[in-house]
């Protein structure tokens, strides 16, 4: 797998700066590659999402500077990310680490507009995310390659 090999002027790939304590109103998915990444990234941007909002992880070097557990990050991080383990989040949390261990990337976008969601989540299964989920306020949502509504298999697998 490619997870280095991908440049762009959008988003560094796991960047220290890019830790976030909380994916709190934030779109994630799973892309096989960083070049998938780089490329819905470069979509985003294209598409009035700003370069800050958007953040890239791949393998297991993405995994330890996304810090799951937060324990390199402080006391507020810790606890943050304990929060959401205690959440059903938990299991989807697991399956987004599991993916930067197994060599994936994660591919984040800070929503600021609850209509922006949609359309970011069609950019991202454009190019090929296997699983994409929001994190809102005291909810979680999965939403599947069509955005209108038909159900997707989140244990598919690459």
């Amino acid at each position: 797998m490619n997870n280095n090999g991908a440049q762009s002027k959008v988003v560094d790939i796991n960047n220290e700066q890019a830790f976030t304590p909380d994916p709190l109103y934030k779109l994630m998915g799973i892309f096989e590659n960083s070049d998938a990444g780089v490329s819905a990234a470069e979509d985003l941007a294209a598409n009035g999402f700003e370069d800050k909002d958007i953040e890239l992880f791949c393998g297991v070097p993405g995994e330890q500077t996304y810090d799951f557990s937060g324990e390199d990050h402080g006391l507020a991080a810790k606890f943050l990310r304990a929060f959401r383990n205690i959440t059903f989040d938990r299991i989807i949390m697991d399956r987004y680490q599991n993916a930067l261990h197994e060599g994936h990337c994660i591919l984040m976008v800070h929503i600021h507009k609850d209509i922006k969601k949609n359309e970011a989540a069609e950019i991202l299964h454009r190019y090929g995310a296997s699983e994409v989920d929001y994190f809102g306020l005291a909810m979680t949502q999965h939403i599947g390659p069509d955005v209108t509504g038909e159900p997707h298999d989140p244990d598919a697998t690459f």
